[in-house]
């Protein structure tokens, strides 16, 4: 299993090379600060620019690119994409062990196992980013905790605990995500044992976060574990920006600016307006806690448009996304910089066939079908873990702790 699952990175690797995003750039920013021992702290720091990328970001993955530069040289770009394949080809052999403990076939288990390997997680793992290494440690958590449920372990607790106290250096969403994992934790444990199971698979992560926001604090003065919600909190509420919803009403500097800056609700200018109150005085500590703020206020004050902005994005493919492939050849392109592949788009494939273009029927009927086939896989993933307890089969309770992981990855990252 090990050695089927990583075939497909490996292809893509050598097609593609180690993809760069515009995200990218500041992991490996932030990996010269370190290697060099360049990180600035105090004015120097917050002067550096409207986000400096050593608050922004998490330190986990610079140092992982910082490690592989000083040990590999020129050869570190392989050497890390590499690390990333291998990670999810033990992964898959994981995902192989826990779906043989449930009780799937050999061939269902087989085919279990196998099916991120076509999907965007292909696209991450050869990709500069996070994501790969990331989601390999988030499974490893998971699925330790399924196979916990099914067979005492001593050191399940622990091997939770590592693997989210590694994610939180690589996210800082982990800390909220966490709180998915609790359920799955209760159901692995064993009565008498449970409040020694939370210490284990949290007390690691609560150190983490304590390390971030008390190194950020020495350096900056601010209690602030990353900078990232100057962003994504006011990515958040853009939808209600564009339905002209009073969002930014107050008459403070941030307000202002937001209202002035963000008309129209466009993503791009979330970037400029960091940038108008970097020059106005804020630091980045300050316009993270000023957006994150305005973010839980929108929530309280307009409660339903949020909710109907967060259900907005989602797509009708995503429920798909398992068995997708198109999805994974268009993403592959367009991290590569080329342009969209003409048979991973369903709406011009359409026009196409209504204009009498046989090839373009045929692509679009394998799209359909393969959409399809993903959606009822999806679906019967979102539903075993109910029908299973109808029946009372035990093995839906332990699923139900998987569920709810998943669904605080949804929430978190399409908040």
């Amino acid at each position: 299993m090990g050695l089927v699952a990583p075939l497909p990175a490996l292809v893509a690797f050598l097609t593609y090379g180690g993809l760069e995003t515009p995200d990218s750039a500041g992991y490996i920013s932030y990996a010269e600060q370190l290697r060099t021992g360049t990180l600035p702290s105090g004015a120097a720091l917050l002067k550096e620019a409207p986000a400096p990328i050593s608050l922004f970001r998490a330190p986990g993955y610079p140092a992982l690119i910082a490690v592989t530069q000083s040990l590999f040289g020129t050869a570190w770009k392989t050497t890390l994409v590499l690390v990333q394949i291998v990670s999810h080809a033990v992964l898959a052999a994981t995902v192989y062990r826990t779906a043989v403990l449930l009780r799937l076939s050999q061939s269902l288990a087989i085919f279990v196992a196998l099916l991120p390997s076509i999907g965007l997680g292909l696209v991450m793992q050869v990709s500069l980013l996070t994501d790969a290494i990331y989601a390999a440690l988030l499974g490893f958590a998971a699925l330790w905790l399924v196979q916990a449920a099914l067979r005492p372990s001593r050191i399940g607790p622990v091997a939770v605990g590592i693997a989210l106290a590694g994610a939180m250096l690589l996210r800082e969403a982990t800390m909220f995500i966490a709180v998915g994992f609790a359920p799955a934790v209760w159901i692995a444990s064993r009565p008498g044992k449970r409040l020694l199971w939370f210490g284990f698979a949290f007390l690691p992560i609560v150190a983490v976060v304590v390390g971030m926001a008390g190194t950020n604090y020495a350096r900056s003065g601010y209690i602030v574990v990353t900078t990232n919600p100057q962003l994504v909190m006011v990515q958040a509420v853009l939808p209600l920006v564009k339905q002209q919803l009073p969002v930014f009403d107050g008459e403070d500097l941030y307000d202002r600016t937001a209202r002035d800056t963000l008309e129209g609700g466009k993503y791009a200018m979330i970037d400029e307006l960091n940038r108008k109150l970097f020059l106005a005085g804020l630091t980045a500590p300050q316009m993270a806690e000023a957006a994150t703020r305005r973010y839980f206020r929108t929530w309280w004050r307009f409660p339903g448009a949020m909710f109907s902005a967060t259900v907005s994005r989602y797509r009708d493919h995503f429920l798909a996304l398992a068995f997708y492939p198109p999805v994974t050849l268009r993403y592959l392109d367009v991290y590569a910089g080329l342009p969209r592949p003409e048979f991973t788009a369903p709406g011009p494939l359409w026009n196409k066939f209504r204009s009498g273009s046989l090839s373009a029927g045929a692509w679009l009927l394998l799209d359909v079908v393969m959409r399809v086939i993903g959606t009822a896989i999806g679906l019967a993933a979102m539903a075993a873990p109910f029908i299973l307890m109808n029946q009372r089969d035990d093995r839906g309770r332990v699923l139900l702790g998987t569920w709810l992981i998943c669904a605080a990855c949804v929430c978190r990252f399409h908040r």
